[in-house]
């Protein structure tokens, strides 16, 4: 917002010294205010440094002998925050950024006098931290756009005027500027402190992200200010402002706008905008910019916003005088010019920075100030639960404030020191006894650690005042500073002012710890390379890192060995590929499929309750690049019975791997965009039916079907399985799972508070999934890593499929019932035996009627859930920067939800998202041991090419086909550290962390784990008739989240 509006009041100033002193003498007064500044010499800084001192202890003796500051004495302190609005039109710089926010504390007080009813200068002091003394920046304001001092020489006159009545009438006639800008800085009675202007008047220098200089003035205005400021001198204040003493009358109290300002903030937050005017042009002398004495041309540089201040809480009087604040607490984007002289313009902030140093020195030598700091205090028992993880506690000083509906406590000491462990130790509860204000209703805990690199592992806090007991979770890693809020979950806009400060702040500190990186045709994910510098909420714990890297030695310490046996041994035959799980550390059975591995009814059965599920589709008719006729099936399909026919009945499918076509696959290893046709038989089996290993029918592409040689059908299954597990591995696992998920977990934590009920609800399923990506992004599909020695499209491949599958995703896929909709394989006589089917749609209703009841608890409306704004940034941070359209040739439509309309809406995405980070991820994981460690049954690379004729295949070659020794190692060591469960691992509807404590919330986590119960106990009755169950689904096995 940009304003030049023009006040209906007039200074007339110069109309009442021309009467004085006549029309002539007064123009002549005019031209004289500002004269030429001297030009410095060689003596110039050595005046500046002894005038300088010489202010020095003048300020700091009266500051001594007085105890108190010696202007803007008796004030009213107030707790808020600052937001930069969106775009400010500033100079790009580090500091004053798009939508941050601050913490405030802001300052009110009079220039001279403690009665608010006089003729005064009113003041404005913002603090950009909630600190007694260190901060970013501090902005001291007066009233008035410009000042009546603007170098040395004028401080000094300034300083004589304050002597009383006649030497400050002396003093505004000695200079006309004195007398004017007197004028446009004092009011008399005034409404409130709310309904005034306050400017900076110093000249600042600002660099912006260029390193170009420019040159700005702040003023802090009300944030409706259309009307005209209360307190503007009347004609009797003009043509007497030495005659500054309350008026009869006037019978307000001596103190009324503080009175006033306390009592408005009891009911409402004050709300100020931050101005600032910028002057560019730097190419001439600008040397009047800096005069104090004159105020900027509002055409040429308007106000412009800057930010928005909200004030929510008053201070305790205590607190609001030790504060103090400095102009020298600058940020690094704002400086002020070295002054060559005392008479300079740019003396000024010289000056004042050495004389607010000086007067907080005079002021600390009388101790901490003598204010009553409340005479009544009550009794608080805290109670701090450590977390037991590793390296959960904290060795140093911690101060702990508590806010409620009354007040803040001062910062108090939690002491627990011991020489022989930590002051809080892990897994330990520490409670303190501790005496303060009572503070009302709590709100908040606010933990303040001594420091701030060293972190502390809070699970829970509980605070008992008079008898009752408040429950603040934490469950989240400590520095620095960290406010923990009551148990109750809330909505955004159920939050107060400074509620919703506090969730803001919140928010911006993940944004700045979790920034966007923006990969081209893929998800985007976090911008860290590292899992140790990922923030520590979002790393592994110590034990899961611990045991995470503990699997990752055991694969490859069998790696290793079974590479040094294989040395000596070539792969002969299938039956060698058992021969590697002798070595194993820890010994292994040799994994089941291997029995069974080469029977087609086994074939089929792995893609029905297998690792891949959900890879085949239903047909309605023949691909037109698949012309299989009757007769190359005939013994498969039985007599009488033809292709088009069971097609019609819906009892053929197909898997059709064509998007691996143009996929670049790596040197002497081989794979194909293959197809298979799947067919379900009279008795119920899922068997294959066809297999062509390339999309364009013809010569050299033959189509193979059992009626084929046994090797010839053999070999036709290996190169489709291999390229199965490229698609597995990598689309269907990866991406659809991890890469797809992680941009909504990295939303979540930059857009939802802790206290949202969304990320309560979440947080479980999602707490490891940047971390394991994070380090699946270096060990796994980085140069080098797993998927360059196992895969055939290892070493840039994998990331073209990657990125072609991503311009192929869907988010509806990831809705179960959807999917399987699509797929065609909602029919259960149609198709029996799809485990994965039954169990993962008891799953998707189980979880979504605990989302539904979750929900129901917080969102009366769909107009509540529009009204959420943090659910919809974070959606739509999810739709345009987390999974984007990139906009390349071929890429469909997404469908990433750009806003969430209503409560079904909102339910069917946690439910997606819980499904998808705990049962699909397991479905998709935690088979790949059972399946891809006996290597021919899901072989991930080919050495030798495909055959183009039948008949040409021998299966005493097929071994060779098949990856070497190494290859079968790292297959081998890689799904056994993906497979393995962690020791700590939580599995689905397993909540010990006590995120919520509203009883309707438990009772539906209740109902959740009763109805998770029913669902494993008809799983377990149905497997006890298989001969091979299936159990990827069963919810003791499907951790909550991914983790792996």
């Amino acid at each position: 917002m940009t304003t030049t509006m023009a006040c209906k009041w007039s200074n007339e100033t110069y109309r009442f010294i021309a009467e004085r002193v006549g029309e002539e003498e007064c123009e002549r007064m005019k031209e004289r205010e500002f004269p030429l500044l001297p030009t410095p010499g060689l003596l110039s800084s050595l005046g500046l440094y002894v005038n300088t001192k010489m202010l020095n202890l003048g300020v700091a003796t009266r500051a001594f002998r007085i105890g108190h500051r010696p202007t803007h004495k008796m004030a009213i302190g107030a707790l808020g925050v600052a937001k930069i609005i969106d775009n400010p039109e500033i100079p790009a710089n580090g500091f004053f950024t798009s939508e941050r926010f601050f913490p405030v504390r802001m300052r009110h007080a009079n220039l001279t006098y403690d009665d608010d009813r006089t003729l005064d200068v009113r003041g404005a002091s913002l603090k950009f931290a909630d600190n007694d003394v260190d901060s970013p920046l501090d902005l001291i304001m007066n009233t008035g756009d410009r000042c009546p001092f603007w170098n040395g020489p004028s401080v000094g006159d300034y300083r004589t005027s304050r002597k009383g009545p006649k030497e400050m009438e002396e003093w505004c006639y000695k200079n006309s500027a004195y007398y004017y800008n007197t004028i446009q800085g004092v009011r008399r009675s005034p409404r409130s402190y709310a309904d005034m202007k306050y400017y900076s008047q110093m000249t600042y220098e600002m660099k912006d992200d260029d390193s170009n200089s420019h040159l700005v003035r702040f003023r802090l205005v009300p944030y409706d200010y259309t009307q005209e400021e209360s307190g503007l001198p009347d004609e009797e204040d003009q043509r007497t402002p030495w005659n500054s003493t309350t008026r009869e009358r006037d019978a307000r109290p001596f103190d009324y706008l503080k009175l006033e300002y306390k009592e408005k903030l009891v009911n409402q937050s004050i709300c100020y905008r931050l101005q600032i005017q910028v002057h560019s042009d730097l190419s001439k002398d600008n040397l009047e910019m800096f005069n104090m004495g004159r105020a900027w041309d509002q055409d040429a540089y308007p106000w412009n916003d800057l930010a928005e201040i909200t004030i929510f809480r008053p201070l305790a009087p205590y607190v609001t005088e030790r504060t103090c604040y400095n102009v020298a607490n600058l940020p690094d984007c704002l400086s002020f010019p070295e002054s060559p002289s005392f008479q300079d313009y740019r003396s000024i902030s010289h000056l004042r920075r050495q004389a607010y140093a000086a007067s907080q020195k005079g002021r600390l030598l009388w101790g901490p100030p003598k204010l009553n700091q409340e005479t009544c205090k009550i009794k608080y028992n805290l109670t701090v639960a450590t977390g037991s993880t590793g390296r959960a506690g904290y060795d140093g000083r911690v101060k702990v404030s508590i806010a409620g509906s009354d007040g803040r406590t001062d910062p108090l000491q939690l002491d627990k020191s011991s020489l022989f462990s930590d002051n809080f130790g892990g897994g330990e509860k520490d409670i303190f006894q501790l005496e303060a204000p009572d503070v009302g209703d709590l709100w908040y805990i606010q933990f303040d650690l001594d420091d701030p690199t060293d972190g502390w592992y809070i699970e829970m806090v509980c605070v008992e005042k008079d008898g009752q007991i408040r429950s603040f979770p934490a469950y989240q890693w400590v520095y620095g500073t960290a406010i923990i809020r009551t148990g109750k979950a809330t909505l955004p806009y159920q939050d107060n002012d400074e509620m919703r400060a506090i969730r803001a702040m919140e928010k911006q500190k993940v944004r700045d710890q979790l920034p966007w990186y923006k990969w081209d045709s893929m998800p985007s994910h976090a911008d860290i390379n590292e899992h140790s510098c990922l923030p520590r909420d979002v790393q592994f714990l110590d034990e899961k890192y611990r045991d995470f890297y503990a699997g990752r030695e055991e694969g490859l310490r069998n790696f290793v060995l079974n590479k040094f046996i294989g040395v000596f041994k070539d792969i002969a035959s299938f039956h060698h590929f058992s021969e590697f799980f002798r070595y194993k550390v820890g010994g292994c059975c040799v994994p089941s499929v291997a029995s069974r591995w080469q029977w087609d009814r086994e074939f089929g059965r792995q893609f029905l309750q297998g690792h891949h599920p959900g890879a085949f589709r239903q047909i309605t008719e023949l691909p037109a690049n698949f012309p299989l006729k009757d007769e190359d099936v005939r013994t498969v399909l039985g007599r009488g019975v033809t292709l088009q026919r069971e097609i019609k009945a819906g009892r053929v499918y197909i898997a059709d791997y064509k998007i691996l076509e143009d996929i670049t696959v790596a040197e002497d290893r081989y794979v194909t965009p293959a197809m298979c046709l799947f067919y379900v038989n009279a008795a119920g089996f899922f068997l294959p039916l066809a297999i062509q290993l390339y999309q364009k029918p013809g010569p050299g592409n033959p189509i193979w079907t059992p009626q084929d040689t046994a090797a010839d059908w053999l070999c036709a299954k290996l190169f489709f399985k291999c390229a199965d597990s490229q698609l597995h591995q990598m689309r269907d696992h990866l991406l659809m799972t991890h890469l797809a998920m992680e941009p909504i977990v990295i939303s979540l934590y930059r857009n939802v508070a802790r206290v949202h009920p969304v990320f309560k609800l979440l947080i479980p399923h999602v707490r490891y999934t940047i971390a394991i990506n994070t380090i699946g992004r270096r060990g796994l599909i980085g140069q080098g890593g797993l998927a360059d020695q196992v895969l055939a499209i290892g070493g840039g491949g994998h990331i073209d499929l990657i990125m072609k599958s991503y311009r192929e995703f869907d988010f509806n896929s990831l809705k179960l019932p959807l999917a399987l909709a699509k797929q065609g394989v909602m029919n259960t006589s149609d198709l029996p035996g799809y485990y994965y089917r039954d169990d993962a749609l008891k799953l998707w209703v189980a979880i979504k009627s605990f989302v539904e009841d979750v929900v129901d608890v917080y969102y009366r409306s769909d107009d509540d859930v529009e009204k959420d704004e943090e659910i919809q940034d974070w959606i739509a941070e999810v739709h345009d920067i987390g999974l984007p359209q990139h906009g390349h040739e071929g890429e469909v439509d997404h469908h990433v939800p750009q806003a969430i309309k209503s409560i079904s809406d909102l339910v069917e995405l946690l439910t997606t998202i819980i499904f998808t980070c705990s049962c699909e991820h397991a479905a998709q994981n935690f088979g790949q041991f059972d399946y891809y460690s006996f290597y021919p049954n899901a072989p991930m690379l080919m050495r030798q090419q495909p055959p183009r004729e039948k008949r040409k295949t021998c299966i005493d070659d097929l071994p060779k086909t098949l990856g070497h020794t190494s290859h079968v190692c790292a297959q081998i060591a890689t799904v056994w550290l993906l497979s393995k469960f962690s020791e700590d691992e939580l599995y689905l509807g397993d909540y010990p962390d006590q995120h919520f404590h509203e009883q309707d919330v438990r009772s539906a986590i209740h109902h959740f784990q009763e109805h998770l119960r029913t669902i494993e106990a008809s799983i377990n009755e149905r497997n006890q008739l298989l001969e091979v169950p299936y159990e990827y689904l069963k919810p003791s096995r499907v951790p909550n989240s991914i983790a792996v």
